[in-house]
């Protein structure tokens, strides 16, 4: 009995330690937690200030104390985006940006915004795919090609020999999306340069100096 009780503990106390290193091997989930961390940090700080400022006399109305809740709500607000981020894979991330990329890369941060948000709406919706790749690989839609290793390499190799950052501009723009920074409505949930679905939400006209195009977002 004494065996048996010593081993489910051995087996408790590895599963326990096991569950953070799974979540450790996801870089985007040990970035993420640290930036919470620091955040807290943040809201530590602000809050000793406006304590500090209302022992000195200082009334909740003054221009001070606002600041410091200003600040603490500021970084509430990242929090929760980080923890919306947090439960997003590398994979993930990485098949959305090399989607935005070819979707919309050369084009704007609210274009390269409004493409991953479309995706992600098609991730919550019953309709489509539960996974951001099963939403990019579905045929017919974007890419299968979007969904390799491969693609994002190539990225980031013309990135590196050009002297550019567009993967690192998608990726951010993939991110706000993901944080849940993008204002768009949940049901929109087509993007291409003509007219789909139950009607335009919006239309995006974009040009460069070389060419010009225009993209719809539209309702599904």
């Amino acid at each position: 009995m004494k065996k048996f009780l010593i081993a489910t503990l051995l087996c408790m106390a590895l599963t326990v330690t096991m569950v953070p290193v799974a979540f450790a091997a996801d870089s985007n989930y040990t970035q993420c937690m640290a930036a919470i961390q620091e955040q807290r940090t943040v809201q530590n700080q602000a809050h000793q200030t406006a304590t500090s400022l209302r022992q000195k006399g200082y009334s909740d109305s003054s221009a001070y104390i606002q600041a410091a809740k200003s600040t603490w709500n500021e970084a509430q607000a990242m929090i929760a985006g980080y923890q919306k981020l947090s439960k997003y894979s590398d994979e993930d991330i990485r098949i959305l940006t090399t989607t935005v990329f070819n979707e919309a890369g050369h084009t704007t941060d609210q274009l390269r915004q409004y493409v991953a948000q479309v995706a992600l709406n098609r991730v919550a919706d019953s309709r489509f795919p539960s996974t951001v790749k099963g939403v990019i690989t579905q045929p017919g839609q974007y890419s299968t090609k979007y969904a390799t290793v491969a693609a994002a390499n190539a990225i980031k190799a013309t990135d590196s020999k050009n002297g550019t950052y567009y993967y690192a501009i998608c990726e951010n723009a993939v991110k706000s999306a993901m944080m849940g920074q993008v204002n768009m409505p949940k049901n929109v949930l087509f993007q291409a340069n003509f007219t789909q679905g139950k009607g335009v939400w919006k239309a995006v006209q974009f040009s460069s100096g070389y060419y010009s195009s225009t993209s719809y977002f539209c309702y599904g």
